[in-house]
Formats: C-alpha cells, sequence, structure tokens
C-alpha cells in the first residue's frame, strides 16, 4: 500500500492516458482549464444571483411608477457635461421634430387647449398618418383598426402627405448626386487616366523625324 505522505510524482495521470504537463502547443494544462472550468461555474452563479436581486430591485421601483427606461437614459448620462446634455436634448428634439412628432413648435399640429375635443381628435389621426407614411408604414387607405370611422379620412391625407415628404427627399438627393456625378465627369478633350493613347502616339511621327535628322 502507498504511504500516505507519498509526494504525487511531477506527471500525473488524468482521464484515459492524456497527461497534465502543458502542451507543446502552447494551451493551458488540463488541470489549469478545469480549475477555470470550476471557478467560472462559481463566479456565474454569483452572477445569477446579483442579477436576480437587481431584477427584483427594477420590479420594486417599477412598482412605484418608475419609468425604467427613463431612469436608464438619466443614470447613463450622470457624468455628461450641461453642454452635452443640451447638445443630446436638442438632437433628440431635432429627430422628434423630422418624424412628426408633437415637440417643440409641432405641439400645436395636435392643437391647443382651445381646440374642441372632436377638431384634437382629427388632428391627432392626421399626425399619426403623417408619422406612418414617413416611415412606411401600412396605406393611406387602410388606417389603424383603433381608428375611428371618421378619422380615416385624416389619418389617409396625413399618410400621404408623409409619404409626399419622403419622396421629395429622395428625389432631392437624386438630383444633388447626379450633379455631382455630372461635375466629377471629365471633359471629352481630357485624358482621365493619365495613360498614353496609343493612336496618338502611331500618328506621331516628330520623333522619329528628328532622330533621322541627327543621324543625316
Amino acid at each position: 500500500m502507498a504511504n500516505d505522505n507519498e509526494e504525487y510524482p511531477d506527471v500525473q495521470g488524468t482521464i484515459g492516458s492524456i497527461p497534465n504537463e502543458a502542451p507543446s502547443n502552447g494551451l493551458p494544462s488540463h488541470d489549469e482549464i478545469r480549475m477555470a472550468a470550476n471557478e467560472q461555474v462559481q463566479w456565474n452563479l454569483k452572477r445569477k444571483a446579483l442579477n436576480d436581486q437587481i431584477s427584483a430591485f427594477r420590479k420594486g421601483l417599477k412598482a412605484n411608477g418608475h419609468i425604467l427606461g427613463k431612469l436608464d437614459d438619466e443614470v447613463r448620462k450622470l457624468e455628461w457635461t450641461p453642454e452635452e446634455y443640451k447638445a443630446d436634448r436638442a438632437a433628440s428634439d431635432h429627430y422628434a421634430e423630422a418624424m412628426a412628432q408633437p415637440v417643440g413648435t409641432q405641439l400645436e399640429l395636435y392643437g391647443t387647449d382651445a381646440t374642441p375635443d372632436p377638431v384634437r381628435i382629427q388632428l391627432k389621426w392626421r399626425q399619426l398618418g403623417v408619422k406612418h407614411g414617413i416611415a412606411g408604414i401600412g396605406w393611406a387607405n387602410e388606417p389603424p383598426e383603433d381608428c375611428p370611422f371618421d378619422c380615416a379620412q385624416s389619418y389617409g391625407e396625413g399618410h400621404e402627405e408623409g409619404q409626399a415628404t419622403v419622396r421629395r427627399s429622395f428625389e432631392l438627393r437624386l438630383a444633388r448626386n447626379a450633379a455631382e456625378a455630372a461635375n466629377a465627369a471629365p471633359a471629352d478633350d481630357e485624358d482621365d487616366d493619365g495613360q498614353i493613347d496609343i493612336e496618338d502616339v502611331a500618328n506621331d511621327d516628330s520623333d522619329d523625324t528628328e532622330h533621322q535628322q541627327d543621324a543625316a
């Protein structure tokens, strides 16, 4: 029977006949891989337990009326300077205005406090149509299912207006690209590739004439 105090040999056998020494290909030994796997599992369990705690915390916030996405956004911006924050807000408003969202002066598109409710509802569905037309969502003659029957025309008109806005933008882009391409195109009498024209060389005997005169 082996002595309990006997030291393990330098190279121990593992599952099968593969030794534990570090392989010659530079990869970790089997012992190192097993220890790393064991530790990784433990860290994964700790991370899951922490995630569970965070999830429970956030559920409590939501139950208390917090808008988690807004809270996350503000926490993310805690280190921003006032200038960075103002620029971000301005950019958000700029994008929202492009999509006909009710921000800034566009709030008036949805009516004011003095606007009668029936008119306000019509304005609401018209602007929804504009947004859908811009984004290419649905069709002008197919309003959403929850659109009131008497607002279908307003939605359709808004949808067509939004689509027209996008078409105009694409037409302007195509015109601009065509103008840039025309300005970049070389003139007919210009050599745009810097290469010698074979026909020009064949028809140009000036050098030969000079050589013949020198030889004479």
